[in-house]
């Protein structure tokens, strides 16, 4: 739902633009660094960014926007929770790729060999991110594409997970669920880059903390339902309550399908009522070539003018693949370092998200009081500090109290982020900005995994591994630290301006 302290500023949602409250698209770049009146682009208009000149932004379609942004979050979350963490990529790397297999040496072979085959096609997926994202970007803003492929992507994810299914009990399917997972997790990764180029244009820079973060919450809250139900009726007990046959893996291959309705249900809102994005140069003709062309422009001209921009976009990239690690491995470190049951990984899981939607949720008010760059280097820190409890501290008590706390600073460093950018992104490029954003996060993927992975072997202890993210978390804090930012890393007032000089 739209953030209840929106409706106290209710003025926000209609208000009217003319071409002088907008700020030109040729304003000087260091406007984005200035502490300045109003007009500047670190503190662009006082509506959302984008509305035609001499319209006005009716106040309950602007609302059904906000919560449209937020219900995205909320299906796509499914995927991520229950496809990618915690049960049908563990079917396909597990129980199909073992399928056959004789006695415990050749059980862990194969699944061993099922974990390789899936991260070599999640990688293959990677790549396909960083090429792709900033070309649709580029396009999508250039053409005024964004809204068609937002829906494309969205229901291309939809369309792949339904198509799950297919993946039999059975090792020669293994190969298939691992294509089929890493096509799903492209297009929701583009899809993502679209969506949150939505963010700007219904949101003010006094309010976006809010609407970033509350839209992160119902994201971490739909995961948490959306496994419940998949617990209750596919899982426990014996095969759920929808009493499906366990033969041949059927009542593990039907969570797809109800996570792709889930997915769809949760999606199609913003997907009809996403605002009109306004092409840059309409019109003009594109290709492929010239799309890579003007992403390369793009770059080049950032060193010059936004130079803080491309800081950011690497900094950022370090610390939130940490902060991606931090989930990836929190499951396989609960059952190897401190011997949790299957049950108890789930439910530390499912806490976990819970844990994580309250801290977002709470994030993105503290965001819009002092602005993204305070949350995200104190959510680092504390990151750390919890991380290096938890290495110090073997007890399983102190794993869940440390691990839970680590969980409220993940998701208000996520959201902030996200706002940072729009701050920082000319009007009119934020989806090929984000289109970067994806691009370098994928670019430097494999620093938090890696880390733990290089750690574990070295230590030979998996609990150790912790110190290799709380090294990346604290590599990324570091070169966020001096970037320049200037106004656009402080909170706003309601009418655009900095709220404080300091």
């Amino acid at each position: 739902m739209a953030p209840t302290a929106d409706r106290d500023h209710g003025d926000r949602f209609s208000p009217s633009f003319s071409s002088s409250d907008r700020s030109s698209p040729h304003s000087s770049p260091d406007a984005l660094h200035d502490d300045a009146a109003p007009g500047t682009r670190a503190f662009v208009e006082a509506g959302p960014r984008r509305a035609a000149p001499g319209t006005a932004v009716d106040r309950r379609t602007l609302r059904t926007q906000v919560v449209s942004f937020a219900a995205w979050d909320g299906g796509m979350s499914a995927f991520s929770s229950v496809i990618l963490t915690f049960v049908f990529a563990t079917y396909v790397a597990s129980a199909v790729a073992a399928e056959g297999a004789v006695g415990e040496e050749a059980i862990k072979a194969a699944q061993d060999h099922g974990s390789q085959v899936l991260t070599t096609w999640q990688s293959i997926g990677a790549v396909a991110v960083a090429l792709l994202a900033p070309l649709l970007g580029n396009l999508a803003d250039s053409g005024g594409a964004r809204n068609a492929l937002l829906r494309i992507t969205t229901l291309a994810t939809v369309v792949v997970i339904a198509l799950m299914p297919m993946v039999a009990l059975d090792s020669d399917f293994l190969i298939l669920g691992a294509v089929l997972i890493a096509l799903a997790v492209v297009f929701s990764e583009l899809a993502g880059v679209f969506v949150n180029s939505v963010l700007p244009e219904i949101s003010t820079p006094a309010n976006r903390g809010r609407v970033s973060g509350t839209a992160w919450a119902v994201g971490y809250w739909g995961s948490i339902v959306c496994l419940a139900l998949v617990l209750v009726l596919f899982v426990m007990p014996g095969t759920g309550l929808l009493g499906i046959t366990g033969d041949d893996g059927w009542n593990l291959r039907a969570i797809p399908v109800f996570v792709a309705i889930w997915i769809l249900v949760g999606t199609l809102p913003l997907m009809i009522w996403a605002p009109r994005h306004h092409a840059r140069a309409p019109g003009a003709r594109w290709n492929p070539v010239q799309g890579y062309v003007s992403i390369a422009r793009h770059v080049k001209r950032a060193f010059r003018e936004e130079p803080a921009m491309l800081l950011y976009l690497v900094a950022s990239a370090i610390y939130r693949d940490g902060l991606g690690a931090v989930f990836s491995i929190a499951g396989v470190l609960a059952a190897n370092a401190y011997g949790f049951s299957t049950v108890e990984v789930i439910i530390f899981g499912i806490v976990a998200n819970l844990v994580a939607g309250i801290g977002v949720f709470m994030g993105g008010r503290i965001d819009d009081r002092v602005g993204p760059r305070p949350v995200i280097i104190g959510g680092c820190i504390g990151i750390i500090v919890l991380g290096l409890v938890v290495l110090a501290f073997g007890s399983t008590a102190v794993f869940w109290v440390a691990g839970l706390a680590i969980c409220l600073f993940v998701g208000p460093v996520q959201s902030a982020s996200r706002n940072l950018l729009t701050r920082l992104s000319r009007p009119g490029r934020e989806t090929e900005n984000f289109g970067l954003y994806a691009t370098t996060g994928r670019a430097l993927g494999f620093l938090g995994t890696g880390a733990f992975a290089l750690t574990v072997w070295i230590t030979g202890d998996t609990r150790t591994g912790i110190l290799g993210i709380v090294l990346v978390m604290a590599l990324g804090l570091l070169a966020f630290f001096p970037i320049p930012l200037g106004a656009a890393g402080r909170a706003a007032k309601a009418d655009g301006t900095p709220a404080s000089a300091g």
